[in-house]
């Protein structure tokens, strides 16, 4: 387990599989009778009356179990198992599907570590979302699929903050899972379903049931730790460890409530953990949408850093006992709070319309706030309150933040990449650069050196067919036995050079 901390991430990593698993005992769901039965000839119907609340106990658990079966049945094949390595696999068989299986890619990841997580299909064409810290330091990927099929998967994007990834698999006419359209609400049923410790690794999705335990939760440690918005989480009871990182968070009517992210597990772990989930809402849908569309993720920056203030020092900035607002206890100079007027002892209570009611709450709101558009505060000071008008900044990418032009896929020795935006390559200056793959760099034991291919050679097709990105390459290393796999490139003139 890769960070042992209280609250920690759930993609786990795995060194070489040595040592042996802790039996890990299932979750049964049982059936309660009520505490207390009155004597009123109901037939079993047992009313438990406390003052005004009355509890009707009249639920069918054979038909709750048929539910938890039948939902089980219908989403698990859009839930798949991830193995992610940090080293290379540089062989032809670890990208074509028909090529691999459970067994098979256990045995070449064998002498490697590893990380495992989970991830959850959201469009057929075989893009699936994740967390980030599953896949972050990742040279290769695979999934699993619930029906035991193995697909080498590429990162599309990523977006570090909201801790999540989008991956692309060569499949095409896969399952899907829905989002919720609801917020999810404390008490409701979840299952969650995934890979934890690996164990899903073979297919065969693992399913855990439980309840929404609390809303709006947050990791300030784990939260400074990754550099990453762990707040506003569902906490949920169904059973979840390190290895179901990534995976969906479902409702009763098996729709998407959050992606399973966070637990935090006792130290010498004698009992259950507390699993968390990021909520699918709204924001992170359109989040899920900018990284499938290659649009990058930008997140305003103020430049404060800001405390839940106490009932004095509400009561000193004029707003008597209500619990709203963030006191402002530093600002970093050149910030745009610096520019806009800021002063460390304000109390924030509005931020582009939004009340705040706490400083967990206001970092989601900043991150959220328009970027170079201006945003207007209500602050509070000792002399009343006043309307500034703020003009955020886009928050620093961190460097590992992977979008539509940091894109990489290894095969037979190249690293490959999308052609940057203004290469030369060699080309006549101005020359517009070409359509095609770039070969980044290549490994001196490559037989592409043979070749002629260098870093800045330029594949334009692979196999007769044109390549602009790396998912149609990918596609066509998949569909494609490796004998008929040769290239086309540019800057060797006039070449078509073998690739077997």
């Amino acid at each position: 387990m890769r960070v042992p901390v209280p609250g920690f991430r759930m993609g786990v990593r795995l060194a070489r599989y040595r040592g042996s698993f802790a039996l890990l005992v299932p979750l049964t769901l049982l059936a309660l009778s009520s505490c207390s039965t009155m004597g009123n000839g109901s037939g079993g119907k047992a009313i438990v009356a406390a003052d005004h609340i009355r509890i009707v106990d009249n639920f069918d658990a054979a038909d709750l179990e048929q539910r938890f079966q039948d939902v089980a049945k219908r989403i698990s094949p859009a839930v798949v198992a991830i193995s992610a390595t940090e080293s290379t696999v540089d062989t032809e068989n670890t990208l074509r599907s028909d090529d691999l299986n459970p067994d098979k890619l256990a045995s070449m990841l064998e002498a490697v570590d590893r990380t495992v997580g989970t991830g959850f299909i959201v469009d057929p064409d075989g893009y699936i979302v994740t967390n980030d810290h599953v896949v972050d330091n990742a040279e290769q990927l695979w999934v699993t699929t619930d029906a035991h099929k193995v697909y080498p998967a590429i990162v599309v994007a990523t977006d570090p903050r909201a801790d999540l990834a989008l991956l692309k698999i060569p499949g095409k006419d896969l399952p899907v899972v829905h989002f919720a359209t609801a917020p999810a609400h404390r008490g409701q049923w979840t299952i969650a379903i995934g890979n934890p410790y690996g164990m899903a690794g073979g297919g065969e999705m693992s399913v855990s049931v439980g309840v929404v335990s609390a809303l709006d939760r947050s990791l300030p440690r784990l939260s400074g730790k990754e550099d990453r918005l762990y707040s506003g989480l569902i906490q949920t009871t169904a059973q979840i460890n390190p290895g179901n990182s990534g995976g969906p968070l479902f409702d009763l009517n098996g729709d998407v409530i959050g992606v399973n992210t966070a637990v935090i597990l006792p130290q010498k772990q004698q009992v259950n953990g507390i699993g968390f989930a990021i909520p699918t809402d709204a924001h992170v849908r359109r989040v899920i949408d900018n990284l499938k569309q290659g649009r990058d993720v930008q997140y305003g920056y103020l430049g404060v850093r800001v405390a839940t203030p106490t009932p004095r020092e509400r009561r000193d900035a004029g707003l008597g006992d209500e619990a709203v607002g963030v006191r402002i206890e530093s600002i970093e100079p050149g910030s745009p709070a610096s520019a806009g007027g800021l002063k460390e002892g304000d109390i924030i209570t509005q931020l582009d319309g939004d009340a705040v009611h706490d400083a967990d709450g206001f970092v989601r709101l900043v991150g959220m706030c328009p970027v170079g558009d201006p945003v207007k505060a209500v602050i509070c000071r000792n002399d009343g309150p006043r309307t500034i008008e703020l003009h955020l900044r886009a928050r620093s990418a961190p460097q590992q933040t992977i979008n539509r032009g940091s894109q990489r896929l290894r095969w037979r020795g190249m690293l490959l990449g999308p052609i940057p935006s203004g290469w030369q390559g060699g080309a006549a200056k101005n020359a517009p650069a070409p359509n095609g793959i770039l070969v980044i760099g290549i490994d001196a034991k490559s037989p592409m050196i043979a070749e002629g291919i260098k870093a800045g050679t330029v594949i334009t097709s692979v196999a007769g067919q044109s390549v602009h990105n790396l998912a149609e390459l990918q596609r066509i290393l998949n569909d494609t036995p490796a004998a008929q796999c040769r290239l086309q490139v540019e800057n060797v003139p006039s070449v078509v050079v073998s690739a077997e």
